[in-house]
């Protein structure tokens, strides 16, 4: 899973990227864009950690990108740029919250950027196809398909829609999986700006889901030792951080859950697309896991945590066993049986 952190020059993504990773923005990669690894703090791990003691604990994670920024009225580059963020599943636009800034005008200009930029891949495409059909060739009919399919998104585009809104299923988005349209991908908006700002309500109006945060305070007190950061927090009358609320929305963004698998060795949590079976969620540990299933012990975790064991949710029939067909729940504690 990788998310790739957008924006206007200036408005605070790289201090944010350096936030979410802890890694420091390289000024050699400016250009290429800079993948950094987030931790998602769970205390779920923190409890099943606590009962089986394990010599190693592996939290979720998740990729950001952070990317150029993108100027104002340049569209003679900014497609460019945002073409390093067409293989990410997801899109966290940060937006300039801080005196002088337009939040509402930049991300209606931010989402006139994607459509710019997806309208020019897909108009070549037509073009391309519109050449190659006239010529006799055996995969002919399979072009004139997707043919009418870029034509019909080239008219959505135009007429100021996104992919999105077209409903497309998996199966009709199969020939332009490679493009990455932008309009397509999930959103996550983000104010970088005062901490007591809030978010104005003509924002809401326009992303109803969009959180607020002050990356550079926020960053400021992630250095600070547990006791000095609870002060300052207390201080500025700060209750709750948002770098978890941010990495968390990404994951609601792209569909994604978390399961777990605990024991001596290891306790961890694993990143599963949602809707997603017991097979497919032991193939995420290992191939053999899913080639050999047999079945799934599963206890959801709050009945775990409220039982306090896991000697105890078996006395209580909390542990089920599970086919191949069983859908993985978020939070679901999972030991996989396996004859491989």
């Amino acid at each position: 899973m990788q998310v790739g952190i957008v924006g206007f020059a200036g408005s605070g993504k790289s201090t944010l990227f350096e936030l979410l990773t802890g890694a420091r923005p390289d000024p050699g990669k400016i250009h290429s864009g800079q993948v950094g690894v987030a931790t998602l703090t769970d205390p779920r791990l923190n409890f099943l950690a606590e009962l089986h003691q394990p010599k190693k604990i592996t939290p979720a994670t998740v990729e950001f990108l952070d990317t150029p920024g993108l100027l104002a009225g340049s569209h003679a580059d900014n497609p460019q740029r945002l073409a390093l963020i067409r293989e990410g599943d997801a899109l966290l636009i940060v937006l300039a919250g801080f005196a002088g800034g337009d939040p509402v005008a930049e991300l209606t200009s931010f989402r006139e950027e994607m459509h710019f930029a997806d309208l020019g891949v897909v108009t070549n495409r037509v073009e391309r196809l519109e050449a190659s059909v006239k010529k006799a060739r055996p995969d002919r009919e399979v072009q004139l398909k997707e043919l009418e399919l870029v034509k019909s998104i080239q008219a959505t585009l135009e007429q100021g829609q996104t992919v999105a809104s077209m409903g497309l299923s998996d199966e009709e988005k199969k020939p332009i999986r490679s493009f990455g349209m932008l309009t397509d991908k999930p959103q996550v908006i983000v104010l970088n700006g005062p901490q007591d700002a809030g978010l104005p309500d003509a924002l809401r109006a326009l992303a109803s889901e969009a959180l607020s945060i002050d990356a550079k305070l926020e960053l400021e007190l992630s250095q600070l030792d547990a006791e000095e950061r609870a002060g300052f927090m207390a201080d500025l009358g700060i209750t709750d951080l948002g770098r978890d609320r941010i990495i968390r929305a990404a994951y609601d963004a792209v569909g994604i859950i978390t399961y777990f698998t605990a024991g001596e060795p290891e306790v961890r949590g694993w990143n599963l697309e949602r809707g997603s079976n017991a097979v497919e969620a032991a193939g995420k540990i290992h191939t053999d896991l899913a080639r050999g299933f047999i079945r799934a012990e599963v206890t959801a975790f709050e009945e775990l945590r409220q039982a306090g064991s896991l000697k105890e949710a078996k006395a209580r029939h909390l542990q089920r066993l599970e086919g191949k067909d069983y859908i993985v729940k978020d939070g679901d504690v999972i030991y996989f049986r396996s004859a491989l």
